[in-house]
């Protein structure tokens, strides 16, 4: 009977302490209501052949949900990350950061640069490095274009495409200016287009540019808009290219023939109508054959 006593008591203190555990810690956050953020860094290639690096230091990263219009979720790098973009080209990546965040949907995301340590360093015998001129945001982050739900308990991850084409411009004599550009990519909705490419551009660099199907206007082809609403951006001049974090979808691909300093030059053609499924590269060689006078 004693023995019976003692096994009901244990059996009375377990369900005690069940119940306890189940109902302790109001208010606390537990891994079902938070996920994790895995942020990557990638870079569409700059057209000046005579700049070798474009260097970037990053301080913190900035989210706001989109219940929220004001508040924003602070996130500060453990420490500043200088790094080459020039580097992260052809689908490359480096990991910026990652961290737990509530789960929910986020509208923007800001980031967070030191506007003294942004340079850039050219192919010449000096190693000589430039200051980037970057414009007032030092404060409030450099916002991306996209979003992205973060699951509870689980992960994301995503890529932010600093367009280096469209984020730096020489403002002449021998100064450069940073404006970032950049797009935030959710990598489960993600393929690529890759292929060569056998035109003879006469000594000139051959640039594509990825156009959400039917939204590429002739206007942009100038020195003032520069394929300005161009999704992505690659050089193919070596004879193959490759336009990798494409989000699923129809795109019309413009073959563009510049100079060595990136100064359009002309249209060499159109390839219409190419799919980018998820996790599936697409084959598309650009030839005399494939090119399309003309957007259909």
């Amino acid at each position: 009977m004693k023995r019976f006593h003692t096994l009901i008591g244990i059996i009375l203190s377990l369900t005690l302490m069940t119940l306890i555990s189940g109902c302790g810690g109001g208010g606390t956050t537990t891994s079902s209501s938070t996920g994790e953020v895995v942020l990557k860094l990638t870079d569409a290639p700059i057209d000046d052949e005579n700049v070798k690096g474009v260097y970037v230091t990053f301080t913190a990263l900035r989210y706001q949900y989109a219940d929220s219009n004001d508040s924003w979720q602070d996130i500060d790098l453990n420490e500043s990350r200088t790094i080459d973009l020039l580097t992260l080209q052809d689908g490359n990546t480096t990991l910026l950061n990652q961290v737990e965040l509530p789960a929910g949907e986020i509208a923007h995301v800001r980031f967070v640069l030191d506007l003294d340590n942004c340079y850039i360093t050219f192919n010449d015998d000096t190693n000589t490095s430039l200051e980037l001129e970057v414009p007032s945001g030092a404060q409030t982050g450099y916002k991306a274009i996209g979003g992205f739900t973060i699951p509870a308990g689980g992960t994301v991850n995503v890529t932010a495409d600093f367009d280096v084409r469209k984020s730096v411009t020489a403002t002449g004599n021998g100064r450069y200016k940073l404006n970032p550009t950049i797009k935030i990519i959710d990598n489960i909705e993600v393929g690529e287009i890759n292929g060569t490419m056998t035109l003879d551009a006469n000594g000139s660099k051959v640039i594509v540019y990825a156009y959400t199907d039917g939204s590429f206007d002739e206007s942009e082809s100038n020195a003032t808009n520069n394929f300005g609403n161009s999704v992505l951006s690659t050089d193919a001049t070596d004879g193959s290219y490759i336009l990798p974090w494409l989000t699923t979808g129809v795109y019309d691909l413009i073959v563009v023939a510049t100079d060595t300093t990136g100064v359009f030059e002309n249209i060499l053609g159109y390839i219409n109508d190419v799919t980018v499924e998820t996790g599936v590269t697409t084959p598309q060689d650009i030839t005399d054959d494939t090119l399309e006078d003309a957007l259909l």
